[in-house]
């Protein structure tokens, strides 16, 4: 199926090149496809109860059996290509309700330099004085950091730090386009260095391993969309250290903050499978927590409820006027997965379509995802290709793509999109440029001018 989908997108970008279903595309070969491929060719050579050390990793394989795992299978494939089916259908609707540009306009990208400047700023001065706050030295503060994001007692968390811990992956994400804008519309050093600076402090104060790897591959969707290259030696180059990074990460992260010895995180695993099987789970989290919805959580059709709870949850009068709402779907799968204490467990993107829909699950989710990048890959599609138009673009896709890794919109809906999308409409413009056409010549017809 991998291979497949591949070879299908090629074909289809072969002469326009990649496009945003290109990464969108990429994003669910990344987390739905391969994964997959690694997870089950690992599972037979490993202790299942105790192969990765998280317990509702462990707990999920431990319960698999083959019809769960043939399910997933088989919905990963009907989304797939019922997203590709529907993509034609929306792109003929766009048109023919006049989404097209006439004549010969175009789409600028225009971002104000200076206001991406002062809300990174705003943003870095709000996460530095919540860090400052968490103890009397760096080490400490750093450790104090991590706790906090375990949720541990140990930390006493207030509403600065709430607030500011929540917007880091906000001011993380922004900096990406402002670092293109900046380059664009000033190409001053200093000014590239703070850009720099403000990516390095929030992806540092983000204590994960999420907080990295995202940065590197919107860098890599950027660049891809803004010229179509794909940097195979550089994914190759790359490749190794991520996948390092993901294994031992989160061991590496924490022994800041549990002391963890060396000789704990380096025998962290007893085979390779082992190491090869967490990894390929926390990249493949989606198709972990779909194996574990089908087979831990007996449920009647949820016919999209919980994506309107995501919704009404981050109103702050809903239960005054609708009452006490029922549990969300990410507390109900964390508890069979894990605990009711642990921290929200989302059932996973597949096996959310099955709880929404049953087999009906792919068609609606692919009709509803390829509808929100057939809008946005439309206005791409007329826009001039410029790296900050490329950035911006990258960071949009990536948010709709969002509930691949998840099969649940609380990570859509929550206060840190709401924040990015708003300093994004605050600081970029969308400007039609109409191309000027030559005056027609009397006379004998000329070739045009190559430029």
């Amino acid at each position: 199926m991998t291979l497949a989908v591949t070879r299908y997108e090629f074909a289809r970008i072969r002469i326009a090149g990649p496009d945003l279903i290109t990464a969108f595309v990429l994003l669910f070969v990344i987390q739905c496809c391969l994964p997959g491929v690694v997870i089950y060719l690992c599972l037979p050579w490993v202790e299942v109860s105790s192969a990765t050390g998280v317990i509702a990793f462990d707990r999920i394989f431990t319960a698999l059996d083959l019809p769960a795992a043939y399910l997933v299978l088989g919905l990963t494939a009907c989304f797939i290509v019922m997203f590709y089916a529907s993509l034609g259908l929306w792109q003929r609707l766009l048109g023919q309700l006049g989404g097209k540009l006439s004549g010969r306009s175009l789409i600028a990208v225009h971002g104000s330099a200076y206001g991406l400047m002062l809300i990174l700023s705003g943003g870095f001065l709000l996460s530095i004085v919540s860090f400052y706050t968490l103890g009397d030295s760096i080490v400490e503060r750093f450790a104090n950091l991590i706790f906090y994001r375990a949720g541990s007692e140990r930390v006493q968390g207030t509403l600065l730090n709430a607030f500011a811990f929540a917007l880091t992956q906000s001011w993380a994400w922004l900096s990406l386009p402002a670092l293109f804008v900046v380059y664009e519309r000033w190409g001053r050093r200093w000014s590239l260095g703070v850009c720099l600076l403000f990516l390095a402090v929030f992806v540092l104060l983000g204590v994960s391993r999420r907080a990295v790897f995202i940065p590197i591959f919107l860098t890599y969707v950027i660049f891809l969309l803004y010229d179509g290259r794909w940097r195979l030696k550089w994914v190759v180059v790359t490749l190794a250290p991520l996948l390092l990074w993901i294994a031992f990460g989160k061991e590496l992260i924490g022994s800041v903050a549990f002391g963890v010895s060396e000789s704990a995180i380096t025998g962290r695993y007893e085979s390779f499978a082992d190491s090869f099987l967490r990894a390929a789970s926390d990249i493949g989290i989606t198709v972990v927590e779909s194996l574990g919805a089908i087979n831990l959580l007996d449920l009647a059709p949820r016919f999209g409820v919980d994506h309107l709870l995501s919704v009404l949850r981050q109103i702050p009068t809903s239960h005054s006027w609708l009452g006490q709402l029922p549990p969300r779907i990410v507390r109900l799968s964390t508890e069979a997965f894990s605990s009711a204490q642990d921290e929200d467990i989302p059932p996973g993107l597949f096996g959310q379509m099955w709880m929404d829909f049953r087999a009906f699950g792919p068609v609606v989710w692919g009709l509803l995802l390829s509808l929100q990048i057939s809008i946005a890959q439309h206005v791409f599609a007329q826009t001039i290709r410029t790296r900050q138009a490329a950035a911006l673009f990258a960071v949009l896709t990536f948010v709709i793509a969002l509930p691949l890794n998840t099969g649940s919109y609380d990570f859509t809906f929550s206060i840190d999109i709401y924040v990015l999308c708003l300093a994004v409409l605050l600081t970029f413009r969308l400007i039609p440029v109409r191309i000027p056409t030559a005056p027609r010549a009397h006379g004998p017809t000329t070739a045009p001018h190559p430029t």
